[in-house]
This record gives structure tokens, sequence and C-alpha cells, in this order.
């Protein structure tokens, strides 16, 4: 089904407007509208039928002999009803395909990138063609049209939904128009809500070095809901919620400040997916695990995917908690020479310490085999000896030395 918040006789303005029925209760999910074919094989779910709808440009059957043209049918239609656009009639003869470019400002890069993975919709009255985004950004979409259509998208995929309020998707109501829908995002909550999305089909759709996928939607498992929250919190960047996801009404994931740079709020939102994904893994340890394990693991992934789209990127460590022990055991992370640490317990910054250089000797273990480590435990030397006992690498000898540099002062 390809659903709309909105009833498909209306006309919604361009933006990130969203009608709502009045009808509804604050708080509750507002109807859903869709067309479809005859005799469909409704899901278990309440649903009333609002018209019956004869739409002749999608009849394919050579029975059917008619003394007029679709076109024809459909302007007597519209002229009956007071839709008739007398610029739509003279420029309706050519079939066109709804097409475009998705794009986001990128404050590291300066320049727009790419949106990918993205489900644009061309609406026209009752019938819908979509197109998904490719790594250029650019959507042509599987159908086409001889008059002006409606434009639109949501953040959202069949796994994974961009939330802008409690139960609202993140969505953007395009032009009415016939050609291309050429879209720059560069500034504002629709900017937030890209860089969240761009991040989120990364961890669901891209590369990403053998790592497990976060929740998949099913029956038991639903759709994975999070929350973009266009404010400042200065606790956290980002929270994940497993309990939340109960019935899929709540997020499970939220994302905060967004007048960060991309990378860090790209990098916030593959943390929580990464506590999500760890959680999907193993869901009895991950509840009972101590915190340094959880955060530790977050933030390696974190640094592991979002260095392979910003060169370069790392996250603050922390000792005791957020520590760097998955990138020191991938790639000899380690510091050579003064290295200032977070202090955690007063909240500031420590005085600086010496990060000797023998801790760049544990290397060359992969992203792969740190998070098979975490299958069955839940404290921090359990995982070291879950990676000793399960893989042999020449540096493993330093694996205390480095475990132990994390968890103190």
């Amino acid at each position: 089904l390809i659903l709309y918040s909105y009833p498909l006789d209306y006309e919604i303005i361009e933006g990130s407007t969203t009608y709502r029925d009045p009808t509804v209760p604050k708080g509750e999910h507002t109807y859903q509208y869709a067309s479809v074919p005859f005799n469909y094989d409704f899901p278990p779910v309440d649903y009333e039928i609002l018209e019956e709808l004869y739409i002749p440009e999608q009849i394919n059957d050579k029975k059917i002999q008619t003394k007029v043209s679709d076109e024809e049918l459909v302007d007597e239609a519209l002229r009956i009803t007071g839709n008739l656009d007398e610029n739509e009639v003279q420029t309706r003869r050519r079939r066109w395909r709804p097409a475009g470019t998705i794009k986001v400002w990128d404050s590291v890069f300066n320049r727009f990138v790419p949106v990918k993975h993205l489900k644009v919709r061309a609406r026209r009255w009752f019938t819908t063609y979509y197109g998904i985004t490719d790594s250029n950004g650019h959507f042509s979409c599987n159908g086409t049209f001889r008059r002006p259509a409606n434009y639109s998208l949501k953040f959202e995929r069949y796994d994974f939904e961009i939330r802008k309020s409690w139960l609202g998707t993140a969505n953007i109501n395009g032009p009415k128009k016939k050609g291309d829908w050429n879209l720059n995002i560069r500034n504002g909550e629709e900017r937030f809500w890209a860089i969240i999305f761009r991040a989120t089909s990364h961890y669901y759709y891209e590369n990403i070095f053998g790592l497990r996928r976060p929740p998949q939607n099913s029956f038991w498992r639903t759709q994975l809901k999070i929350r973009a929250f266009y404010e400042s919190n200065n606790n956290a960047n980002g929270y994940h919620c497993p309990s939340c996801r109960f019935l899929g009404l709540g997020s499970a994931i939220k994302i905060y400040n967004p007048q960060r740079i991309s990378s860090d709020i790209y990098g916030t939102t593959i943390h929580e997916l990464a506590h999500a994904s760890h959680w999907n893994m193993d869901r009895w340890h991950y509840n009972h695990a101590e915190d340094i394990v959880t955060e530790s693991w977050a933030r390696g992934v974190q640094w592991k995917l979002t260095s392979s789209v910003y060169p370069g990127y790392k996250p603050w460590y922390a000792r005791l908690n957020y520590t760097g022990i998955v990138q020191d055991m991938i790639d000899g992370f380690g510091y050579k020479g003064t290295q200032y640490w977070w202090d955690s317990q007063n909240n500031s910054l420590g005085s600086p310490d010496l990060y000797r250089s023998y801790y760049d000797h544990v290397t060359g273990y992969t992203i792969r085999q740190i998070e098979n480590a975490l299958m069955g435990i839940t404290g921090w030397n359990e995982w070291k000896n879950n990676i000793k006992n399960l893989y042999n690498n020449a540096t493993e000898n330093y694996l205390d030395q480095s475990f132990n540099f994390w968890n103190t002062y």
C-alpha cells in the first residue's frame, strides 16, 4: 500500500505541512489513505471504502470500447467536479516520467551531497508512481503522466522511519508540476531529517564491513522509529530505548542538537543504531551489560562507519565508558604523546595523560570479530577473554594492557 496521511482528493501545499483529520483525538494516529485495485485483498485491519474509482489510464482491457478517448473522459470528469485546469488541457498531450535529484547541504564537505535510498512519490489524484534515489541522489518513477503531478517524499523505508513528532513522519511535500523535481535541502528541520536518514540508510543498505544490520521490520519486531528532536539537549546527543518499541508506537532512538556539523549528527545516529543492532543481536545480555561494554562498542561502530563517509573522523573517547578500545583493536589507534581524556566524574577534561606507544601494538582485528565476541557476555573482561579465545592474533598479548588502560583513570 502506498499510504498518505491526507485524502487523495485534497490539495496539499508545498513544504513539510501535514493534514490531520480533525475528528481524531490528539495523540492518536490519524487516518491513512490509499487507492487500491478492484477486489483488493485487504490486510486484517479496519478500513472504509470512501469512493469507487474509474481511472481509464490504468485500465488495459481491449474489450472496453468507447467512442471517446481516455483524455476526454478525464477532462469531462474534472470539468463536472470543478477541477479542470485549462492550462493542463493545453499541455497534456505528451506523457512524461517524474524524476529528479534530492540532495542535502553538508557542512563538512561544504557542498550538497546525495540523499540515497529515499523513496520519492509523484501523485496525480488517485494514481501514484515512485522511484528510489541512487548513489547520485537521482530518482526516476515507475510510471508516466500526461498532466502535472504532486511530488512528495517521506524520510521512511520499510524497516525504519524518521519522525518529526511523536506520531508524525518527517516529510516534504514538493511542487505540483510537469518535469523534474530537483531539491537541494539547505537548512532547517528538513536538513536535520535528511542527515539522520543518510546515516540510517547507510547502516541498513550500505557496506558495513560485515556487521549485523539494525532491527528489521516484521510482525513481532516492528519498524524502527527514530525521533528527530529539533532542539538542543545539554545532557546527550542521542538516546536508545529498546522498550520504547512496544507495539511500534514509541521511538526507540532519539537524536538531538541539530546545530552540530553534519559528521557529528551522522555519527550520533550511527552510534544509537549500533545500540539497536547490539540489542537485536543478544537482547538479554545487552540489557544486563556494563555501560562500558555497550557504549564502547557503539562508539567503535560510530568511528568505523562514519569515518568511511567522512575520512579522518574521530569521536571523542573517555575512560570507563565511551572508550576507544574498538578502534584500538582494529588499527592500533593508541596515542603517542600527550592526550587529554574526559573526566566523567567531574564532567570536565582531565589532566594530560601519556598513552604510551606500546598500546599501539594491538591491531588487526576486524569489526565483525569484535561484534561476535559480544555474544553471550555482559562484562568488560568477558569481552576481552572472548576475543582472545575466539581469534588468533599476533598482538593479542597486548589486549590486557589496552583493556586495563581504558578501564582505569
